[in-house]
């Protein structure tokens, strides 16, 4: 029914010589099928969480912090319209609203992807937040953050600064650096990550959530001098490879029965963490999907009671379900997916950003660029901001071009 549906429409913008909206890639949106228990928002007795685990005892003392905005940003981004040049970027013209390209060496780097995106704003500045994940012969470096000011009257605009995410656990042995005491790096792919009242949240693969707090970033003492050791030295001195700065996790939560995290971000309303499930199209195809939602106390501490799941529905994948979950953003009974890996193209790219409504019978598709990863909406300027991850020769389809930016819409096109 649906398809004959969407032959018809197609049918019909052909005959008049209307062109079908170019965001859209299924028809105008119907009154959804409301069936009973069918991708409907509803309790998941079957998922839990564990108390909140503080692991900050290790930087209780001996070490002095400093918060975001006294961090010394050292790379350049690129602003104007350089983003929509990179492979597959397909944003109709009229919803873009921002785009930021990496300096050279960050864009092309094949040692690090980036994953993650969240924003804030202190002291009157804007900055947005991109976790990456390190590979190949820098895989020992774990996980960073970038922090980014996109306040256009800053004297520091679009200049930025990576810093090396580490953890208390020291590894009994390694083999490409010297590890000394303290801290270590932190191991995770980093695919998503959330900001909530001065904390970052990083979605850990099969943990569930690692919480970081902003205002206790450390400068190394060595600065950017030395590339092969990590942690404190006997006589006090701070190693972190070639990062200047660190920010040390502080805690985390344990979620049972609802991993793999590929992402994580903040409600609309502030009063839920939701979460998505990565599988591919695929090799995963009877596999079904979800999302879920974990309420939050004032404090930033997600809540055992009260946590709801989705399974949505989207036809373009094998059995109907939302695969290759990459971003999640969830406001009202609404929920925004970035899924990559469809089995068709639009403009240049197997991704779409996808908008599904509880209970509805599929999801509503808009084109979206390859390579496509998490989602944050600055809600101040409802802005959806996403980002791509590909260097050269590095994706199914990218072949020697660039893939790497960060992008945002405007989100009330997509609503």
């Amino acid at each position: 029914m649906i398809q004959k549906k969407f032959l018809g429409w197609m049918l019909l913008c052909a005959l008049t010589g209307v062109g079908c909206q170019n965001n859209a890639l299924t028809p105008p949106e119907e009154e959804p099928s409301l069936k009973p228990n069918t991708g409907r928002a509803s309790l998941d007795a079957g998922v839990s969480l564990n108390a909140y685990v503080d692991t900050s005892t290790y930087i209780s003392s001996g070490f002095n912090f400093l918060n975001s905005s006294q961090i010394n940003k050292n790379r350049q981004a690129i602003g104007g319209n350089a983003y929509t040049e990179v492979y597959g970027f397909n944003i109709p013209e009229e919803n873009r609203v921002r785009g930021i390209r990496w300096n050279t060496d960050d864009e092309t780097t094949s040692l690090w992807r980036p994953q993650g995106i969240a924003g804030f704003s202190k002291d009157g500045v804007r900055y947005l937040l991109v976790s990456w994940y390190a590979k190949d012969e820098a895989a020992f470096k774990g996980s960073r953050i970038t922090l980014i000011d996109i306040s256009p009257s800053s004297s520091t605009y679009l200049t930025y600064r990576h810093i090396l995410l580490v953890q208390p656990d020291i590894p009994a042995s390694v083999t490409d650096y010297s590890q000394y005491a303290s801290y270590a790096p932190l191991n995770v792919h980093a695919g998503g990550m959330a900001y909530f009242k001065g904390k970052l949240y990083i979605s850990s693969t099969n943990l569930g959530v690692r919480i970081f707090d902003l205002n206790k970033i450390i400068e190394v003492s060595t600065g950017d001098t030395t590339n092969d050791k990590c942690g404190k030295d006997s006589n006090g001195n701070l190693f972190a490879f070639n990062y200047r700065y660190i920010l040390p996790q502080t805690g985390y939560q344990k979620i049972n029965n609802a991993n793999p995290f590929s992402t994580i971000q903040v409600n609309d309303e502030g009063t839920q963490f939701w979460t998505g499930q990565y599988y591919s199209g695929s090799a995963d195809a009877s596999i079904v999907p979800k999302v879920f939602g974990f309420p939050v106390d004032a404090n930033g501490i997600l809540q055992n009671s009260g946590i709801v799941s989705v399974a949505p529905k989207n036809s373009l994948f094998t059995e109907n379900h939302a695969h290759g979950i990459q971003g999640v953003f969830r406001k009202g009974n609404r929920i925004w997916l970035s899924c990559t890996g469809s089995p068709s193209n639009s403009y240049g790219s197997n991704a779409r950003l996808a908008r599904y409504t509880d209970g509805a019978d599929d999801t509503v598709r808009f084109r979206w660029p390859y390579g496509a990863e998490s989602l944050y909406h600055e809600s101040q300027y409802n802005y959806l901001w996403s980002l791509t991850e590909f260097e050269p020769n590095a994706g199914a389809q990218n072949g020697s071009q660039v893939n790497r930016c960060i992008f945002a819409v405007d989100f009330s096109k997509y609503e």
